[in-house]
C-alpha cells in the first residue's frame, strides 16, 4: 500500500507528534482533517496505528509536544508614551569610557603581553 510507505517516510522526528495528532483528530472526527489525511489514515492497517500509537506516547502519560506555535510567548510592550527611564548624558558617557579603558587595556595586555611573561620559571636557563 503506498499511503502506509509515505507515512512511514514522515513519521520520524518532529513530524511524529504531528501526524499522532493528526490521527487522533481523524479518529475523533474524520471531517476535521484534510481529506488526503484522512484517505491516508483510512489505509493504515493495525500495526501503523500501533505506531501512530507509539509516537503519541502512553495512554497515561502526559504529552509533551504540542502542535502549534513554537514561538514562546513574549508580553506585550507598554502602551505609547510609557515612562522609560533611562540614564542621563553623563552616566552614559561614563560607561562609555569605562568599557573604553577596559578595552584597551585587554588589548594592551594582548600585544605586550609576552613580553613580560617569565618563560623560564624554574630559572634552568
Amino acid at each position: 500500500m503506498p499511503g502506509v510507505d509515505a507515512l512511514a517516510s514522515v513519521l520520524n522526528g518532529a513530524n511524529a507528534p504531528y501526524m499522532a495528532d493528526m490521527y487522533a483528530r481523524w479518529v475523533s472526527n474524520p471531517a476535521s482533517v484534510d481529506s488526503s489525511f484522512g484517505e491516508l489514515f483510512s489505509l493504515l492497517n493495525d500495526e501503523a496505528r500501533g505506531v501512530l500509537e507509539d509516537a503519541s506516547g502512553a495512554s497515561w502519560a502526559p504529552r509533551k509536544f504540542e502542535v502549534g506555535d513554537p514561538e514562546p510567548v513574549v508580553a506585550k510592550p507598554a502602551g505609547k508614551g510609557a515612562a522609560v527611564s533611562g540614564a542621563s548624558p553623563e552616566q552614559v558617557r561614563s560607561a562609555a569610557l569605562d568599557s573604553l579603558r577596559a578595552l584597551m587595556m585587554i588589548r594592551a595586555y594582548r600585544v605586550r603581553g609576552h613580553l613580560e611573561a617569565q618563560l623560564d620559571p624554574l630559572g634552568l636557563q
